[in-house]
């Protein structure tokens, strides 16, 4: 896991964060993209498809999360930094739990090792990862539902302040 300075690149990159408007259109569609996801991580489990298994369970649970920066008009397209930005905007300011941002980050790592370097990881390993998910989905869906504007707008202030931090110390 990179330190916290290491993701100052996410506030740089083209694709890495930005704040936008919140979207509620695009929370509907996240919303549906993470339910497909799970309908598909079904299948893939009754079909006993590892690989399928592992990347269905880790998009359905990233498609909610994106569908949760949605909600608050923040954009990213790099999987790192929406991680990153999870835990610093969502999990530290006490909205969402630790351990869903522990949870996509370990589905996120066993699906890049599988996918990047053909690790092997066995069933077991896989299936865990894999019977988190609708909890995981159904929490998130319950933040993005109950979350208010001024709740929005705090996580919204939180951002700025990373990002006027981490001009910061680039100009260092």
């Amino acid at each position: 896991m990179k330190e916290k300075n290491d993701y100052n690149f996410c506030f740089r990159k083209a694709g890495g964060l930005k704040l936008i408007e919140p979207n509620e259109n695009l929370v509907n569609v996240y919303g549906r993209k993470f339910k497909s996801a799970l309908n598909i991580l079904s299948s893939a489990i009754e079909k006993q498809e590892g690989e399928w298994i592992l990347d269905t369970s880790y998009y359905a649970k990233y498609f909610i999360i994106y569908a949760l920066f949605m909600k608050a008009g923040i954009k990213s397209e790099i999987h790192d930094c929406t991680i990153f930005a999870l835990r610093k905007l969502f999990v530290d300011e006490g909205f969402i739990r630790e351990d869903i941002h522990k949870e996509l980050e370990k589905s996120r790592d066993l699906r890049v090792d599988s996918l990047y370097y053909d690790k092997d990881f066995g069933k077991e390993k896989i299936m865990k990862r894999a019977k988190v998910a609708p909890g995981f989905c159904l929490e998130v869906e319950e933040v993005i539902e109950k979350i208010s504007q001024e709740e929005i707008n705090k996580i919204r202030n939180k951002f700025a302040e990373l990002k006027e931090s981490s001009i910061k110390i680039e100009g260092d």
